[in-house]
C-alpha cells in the first residue's frame, strides 16, 4: 500500500480545486474515493483512495498568494505560469505540469502559452496542454486550432525525451465542450496513473505505454486533418498517411526516456530546392500590407530562391490613429535614452509610414509572412547589410553555410514583444524550425520592424520571461533603425 502526501500548486484555487475534482471523478470510476477536508477552514486537502495506494493533494490556490514558493515551481514559472503543478516536497521534485484554455484556439491565442511547453520540458517536466480543439470566434464562427503547439510538442518529445503532449477537448458541434471528444478523460487518467506510480515508488511512467501512443496517435491525427489549413505543405506527408501508428509509438518511446530512430525528413523542414513543387510554384514575392526595406527585401529573395514561406495569410488589426502616435512616441523616447551606437542609428517610423484601413484605421501589419525559412545566413545577412548598411561588416560571418529561421513581430506597442502572444510564437516557431531533433540546426534572427532596440539592451538590470526566452531561443534581434542584438553574448551591433 502506497501512502504519499503531494501538493497541488496553482495559478488560482479554483484552478487547484478543478484538477482534485476531476482527478477524484477517475478515482472514482475506478471503484475508489474522494475526500476533501479544509486547513484553516479554506485551504483544500483533496485525499484520493485507490485499490493500492492513498494519495493526498493539498491545494496552493494563487501561486503569489504563498512565500516562500518552493524553489523548482519559482524555476519552473520563470518560464511561464502553467495552470498547476504537482509537487512532492519532501523530494523537492515537480512530478508533472499542465496548462489548460478555453480560449478561441486561433490567431495568436493558439500559441500565446507555448514558452509554458517550452519552460516544462527544458526542465525534464511532464507537460500536458489541453485545450478547445474548436472554437467560437467572435465574429460568429467556427475556428480549428492551430497545428503549431502540437508540433512543437513532439519536437520536444524528441530532442528532450520527455512527455509533451496536446490533448484536444469538443468537437465541430460543440465548440469549447468538455464534455465533447476525448482530452479531458484521457489528461486525468494520465495523470492519476502518474500519481499512482510515483505513490507505489515505481518509476514515473511505469506502464504508461498505452496512454502515451494514445495520445500521440491523436496529436498525429490532428496533424493530419488540418496541416492543409496552415501551410502549404508539411514534411512527412506520406507518413502521416502511411505510417501514423508506428510513429505514434515512436514518440511514446521517446517520451519514456528511450532512444529511438524517427523517420529522417518527418517534420523536417528542409531547403528551398526540396520542397514539393506544389509548394515551390506558390513562392512568389507578395506585396506588403504596409511598406519596410527589410521585408520588401526578403519577398525579394522568395523570387530569388533563396528563402520560401510556409503561406501568406497574416492578417492585419489596424489600430486607431492616436494609438499609433502614442506608442511611437513612446518608442522614439526610448530610442533616445540608449547609449549612442557608431555608426549612427535613427528610429524613423512615423504616422504617415502607416497606410490607413477601411475602418479609417490604420495598418501596422508589414508582410503577410511571418516565417521566412532561408537556406544560408549569408543569404539573410546580406539582405538585412542591404536594407541597413550601418550593419555591413558587423554581423558574424562564422555560420554563413547556416540555414536560418526569420521571424517578423510587427507589435509596436512598447513592451509588448516579451509578452504574450509574441513569447509563445516564438518559443514554438523556434524549436519547430531551429530545434536540435533536426539534423542540421537553424539560426533563428528575430525581427521588429516598429520596435526601439532599447527594451533589449543587455545592460537592463530588469528581466521577463520574454528577455530570458529570446536569449536562449534567438542568435540575433533586428529593430528599427537597423540595430542587432544578441541576447545570448550581449553583443550590441
Amino acid at each position: 500500500m502506497g501512502n504519499i502526501s503531494l501538493e497541488i500548486w496553482a495559478d488560482s484555487f479554483h484552478e487547484g480545486q478543478w484538477c482534485c475534482d476531476q482527478l477524484g471523478e477517475i478515482v472514482r470510476s475506478q471503484g475508489g474515493t474522494h475526500n476533501v477536508t479544509y486547513i484553516n477552514g479554506f485551504q483544500p486537502v483533496h485525499t484520493l483512495n485507490l485499490k493500492h495506494s492513498i494519495i493526498e493533494l493539498t491545494v496552493f490556490g494563487s501561486y503569489k498568494s504563498w512565500k516562500p514558493v518552493p524553489k523548482p515551481i519559482l524555476e519552473l514559472l520563470s518560464w511561464g505560469k502553467p495552470d498547476f503543478i504537482a509537487y512532492d516536497p519532501e523530494e523537492e521534485e515537480i512530478l508533472f505540469a499542465v496548462e489548460e484554455t478555453a480560449a478561441v484556439p486561433t490567431g495568436n491565442q493558439a500559441l500565446q502559452r507555448c514558452e509554458r511547453i517550452y519552460g516544462s520540458a527544458r526542465k525534464k517536466i511532464p507537460f500536458w496542454y489541453l485545450l478547445s480543439e474548436f472554437g467560437q470566434h467572435k465574429d460568429g464562427g467556427i475556428r480549428r486550432d492551430s497545428i503549431w503547439p502540437t508540433i512543437m510538442s513532439l519536437k520536444l518529445t524528441q530532442s528532450l525525451k520527455i512527455p509533451s503532449v496536446v490533448l484536444h477537448y469538443s468537437n465541430l458541434a460543440n465548440p469549447e465542450s468538455y464534455t465533447s471528444g476525448i482530452g479531458l478523460n484521457s489528461l486525468f487518467t494520465s495523470l492519476l496513473r502518474l500519481l499512482s506510480n510515483y505513490a507505489l515508488n515505481k518509476p514515473l511512467l511505469d506502464d504508461m505505454d498505452d496512454y502515451l501512443v494514445s495520445h500521440y496517435e491523436n496529436m498525429l491525427g490532428f496533424i493530419k486533418s488540418q496541416w492543409k489549413e496552415i501551410v502549404d505543405f508539411i514534411p512527412g506527408e506520406e507518413i502521416l498517411n502511411t505510417k501514423l501508428s508506428e510513429v505514434a509509438k515512436l514518440y511514446a518511446k521517446s517520451a519514456s526516456g528511450e532512444t529511438v530512430e524517427f523517420p529522417p525528413d518527418f517534420l523536417v523542414w528542409p531547403k528551398r530546392n526540396n520542397i514539393p513543387s506544389t509548394a515551390a510554384q506558390k513562392q512568389k514575392a507578395k506585396p506588403l500590407i504596409k511598406d519596410d526595406v527589410l521585408c520588401e527585401l526578403m519577398e525579394q529573395d522568395v523570387n530569388k530562391g533563396k528563402v520560401y514561406c510556409l503561406s501568406s495569410n497574416a492578417g492585419s488589426r489596424p489600430q486607431p490613429m492616436e494609438s499609433i502616435k502614442g506608442w511611437i512616441s513612446k518608442q522614439q523616447e526610448l530610442f533616445g535614452n540608449a547609449p549612442l551606437l557608431e555608426p549612427p542609428a535613427q528610429y524613423d517610423v512615423k504616422i504617415d509610414d502607416f497606410p490607413v484601413s477601411k475602418s479609417n484605421n490604420y495598418h501596422v501589419t508589414t508582410s503577410k509572412n511571418i516565417i521566412y525559412l532561408y537556406d544560408y545566413w549569408k543569404d539573410l545577412r546580406k539582405t538585412i547589410e542591404q536594407a541597413y548598411p550601418r550593419l555591413k561588416g558587423k554581423l558574424p560571418t562564422n555560420r554563413d553555410n547556416d540555414s536560418v529561421f526569420m521571424y517578423v513581430s510587427n507589435s509596436i506597442t512598447p513592451g509588448r514583444i516579451f509578452g504574450d502572444p509574441y513569447t509563445g510564437q516564438l518559443s514554438a516557431f523556434s524549436t519547430i524550425f531551429g530545434s536540435n531533433s533536426d539534423p542540421e540546426p537553424r539560426m533563428v534572427v528575430a525581427y521588429f520592424p516598429h520596435q526601439s532596440h532599447s527594451q533589449a539592451l543587455p545592460s537592463k538590470k530588469t528581466t521577463n520571461k520574454g528577455l530570458t526566452l529570446f536569449g536562449e531561443l534567438s542568435d540575433f534581434l533586428i529593430f528599427a533603425g537597423g540595430v542587432a542584438i544578441s541576447l545570448r553574448d550581449g553583443e550590441v551591433y
